[in-house]
């Protein structure tokens, strides 16, 4: 619609250029040869002002982004915000922070039953949920449509113990810098991932953690 506009404003221009130069034509016979430059100049202005507007209809092209942005991954915000959780977990309040966090994701909670359990002759560690995030060792965050995938991290308030390491299912679940020596507090650097089909859980990518001591 602005093109059209734009197109009949310059033939309307043109048509008036056209007019004034017939003008100029003919009051260069019955005027005064003063008045002639006047036309001329106005005529000029008006050509000016056609060239602007022609160059108005050419399309520019849109400016390209020369750092397109980087996709993220889907647990990205959430592991900000456990990490910040569990730096901050101090005294009784810790575990009350803990349960807000965990309703406010829609989290789940995962205990393992069996770390040493195969299936076709593979390690295969028994998980299973359990109600509570206090009664958990890991939690849940789907990450797909159907509640099939899910990233993993440690419930921080129970830390990185060598129990959870031996028993628990730490050790199948995440590498981490643990050393036989209990640590406090622990950092998610890559969630592990988990299926959940047909009510099994099954690690299908290990996460890393980093434990830290009480005063890091």
């Amino acid at each position: 619609m602005e093109f059209l506009i734009v197109l009949a404003f310059v033939a309307a221009l043109l048509a008036l250029v056209a007019g004034a130069l017939a003008l100029v034509g003919v009051r260069g016979v019955k005027e005064p040869a003063g008045r002639v430059p006047e036309l001329e100049e106005d005529v000029a202005k008006l050509k000016e002002r056609v060239a602007a507007l022609e160059k108005q209809l050419v399309p520019k092209e849109p400016k390209k982004d020369p750092t397109p942005k980087k996709q993220g991954n889907p647990w990205d915000d959430f592991l900000a915000d456990y990490n910040l959780l569990a730096a901050s977990l101090d005294g009784p309040q810790g575990q009350e922070a803990c349960d807000r966090f965990f309703a406010l994701h829609q989290l789940k909670g995962l205990i393992c039953l069996d770390p040493a359990a195969q299936e076709n002759g593979k390690p295969a560690p028994k998980f299973v949920e359990v109600a509570q995030a206090a009664k958990s060792a890991y939690w849940a965050l789907a990450i797909g449509e159907g509640d099939k995938q899910f990233a993993i991290v440690p419930n921080p308030v129970k830390g990185y113990t060598k129990n959870l390491h031996e028993k628990g299912g730490m050790k199948e679940t995440f590498a981490s810098n643990f050393e036989e020596k209990d640590a406090p507090r622990v950092q998610v650097k890559l969630p592990a991932l988990f299926s959940h089909e047909a009510g099994a859980w099954k690690i299908t990518q290990p996460g890393i953690v980093k434990l830290l001591e009480e005063h890091e």
